[in-house]
């Protein structure tokens, strides 16, 4: 009996060691575990569930994880976040903020966060943010030091070592940079799309002066944070000044600033396809065609990407007007989260049995290697998705 004693410590003493060994590993797997994208979206989806308006607390949740995240992995937690509550779709504002925090870490490497920006998540909102932060208190205030920073602006959007943008990708650069000018010049419009003719008209004739425009009034009429309402303060244009206002500009210009004024009568857009039509019928027909298409890709946001809305909207268009306006919508539910493609095909077949379709398939034909790269995953989730010989199309990569 004294012999067993003994022995049984032993295995008592070994037992709990490996008990111990066990809860140790656990502990660590739990811990590694818990840091994972959906551990945190889990958790802010929770804290986020008693808010008025969940949206807004995600928008103000997800930039703290920055703290000790990446921001690739804070875009990873915002994927999942979205997996788990379809009201927060659309995330354009937060991509402003992650990509703006990124660049207040190493305001010298701002060009290069472009480039880690991910695609096909929150509307591409990241590539905007980190340029304005570049730039958001550093105004210039003379033609010669607007001319220092122009060889950058040059090459901003352009194909480099480690970016090769899609072609979505590079009009959204176009479109940021159109903001950025803005910050550039303090807000003065004129020299901001002056810099525009200088840096988005490219050898060859590509042509991306209209999209920085966009950007350029967009400042004006859609402040978004503290910083955008300071910069713009005492250059507002309200809904009685607005046409006066636009009046002073020409061409693509004056165009961009009807069609990028659209806040100024966002009630009466979303009640009326017949308001938008007369909204935008001031300009030549090419102008007037321009405009319907930019406000209509704004409307489909707005409507929250719902299908049932969108469809409800675009049938009160006359018949060609309404297959632009399915196929503008199917478009910008792709563009504000690759992960719609199935969406928007649907919304096609919605808009094919209302004798519709062929517009909005084209459109998705379209745009197959213009949002995403040729041949890439992404580009055959979408073509496999069409039917018939818009299928056939787009595989072959033909209009």
């Amino acid at each position: 009996m004294k012999k067993i004693f003994p022995l049984l410590i032993i295995v008592a003493i070994t037992i709990i060691l490996i008990e111990v060994v066990f809860i140790i590993g656990k502990s660590n797997f739990l811990t590694k575990e818990s840091h994972d994208a959906n551990y945190y979206a889990q958790k802010i989806v929770k804290e986020c569930s008693i808010s008025n308006y969940k949206p807004t607390c995600y928008d103000e949740e997800l930039p703290k994880l920055m703290d000790f995240l990446s921001m690739e992995e804070v875009f990873e937690v915002t994927r999942q976040v979205q997996n788990l509550d379809s009201s927060y779709a659309y995330c354009h504002t937060l991509g402003h903020d992650l990509s703006a925090i990124e660049v207040r870490k190493d305001p010298d490497r701002w060009m290069d966060v472009a480039t880690r920006c991910p695609s096909g998540l929150c509307s591409n909102g990241c590539i905007h943010g980190g340029f304005q932060e570049r730039f958001r208190k550093e105004h210039f205030s003379t033609d010669e030091e607007i001319q220092s920073v122009k060889p950058d602006l040059k090459t901003l959007c352009e194909k480099r070592d480690g970016w090769s943008p899609t072609g979505l990708e590079q009009a959204s650069c176009y479109h940021a940079l159109g903001h950025l000018t803005m910050y550039i010049t303090n807000a003065d419009i004129n020299k901001s799309l002056n810099l525009c003719d200088e840096v988005a008209l490219k050898e060859g004739g590509r042509d991306f002066r209209q999209l920085c425009y966009d950007g350029a009034f967009m400042q004006i009429f859609q402040p978004l944070e503290p910083d955008d309402f300071t910069l713009i303060e005492g250059k507002e244009v309200n809904k009685a000044q607005h046409e006066s206002f636009c009046n002073k500009f020409d061409g693509q210009r004056k165009g961009s600033c009807r069609s990028e004024g659209w806040p100024l009568y966002r009630e009466e857009l979303l009640k009326s396809a017949d308001f938008l039509v007369s909204f935008c019928g001031r300009g030549d027909d090419k102008e007037k065609e321009r405009c319907i298409n930019s406000i209509i890709y704004v409307i489909a946001a707005q409507l929250g990407l719902d299908d049932n809305k969108i469809t409800k909207y675009c049938s009160t268009f006359s018949s060609s007007t309404a297959g632009q306006c399915f196929a503008n919508s199917a478009s910008r539910m792709i563009e504000v989260d690759y992960r719609n493609i199935n969406k928007a095909v649907a919304l096609c077949g919605r808009a094919q049995s209302l004798d519709l379709g062929s517009k909005c398939y084209d459109e998705l034909v379209k745009y197959s290697d213009y949002n995403f790269r040729y041949e890439s995953e992404e580009f055959f989730s979408l073509c496999n998705s069409l039917p018939g010989d818009w299928k056939d199309k787009c595989l072959k990569n033909t209009d």
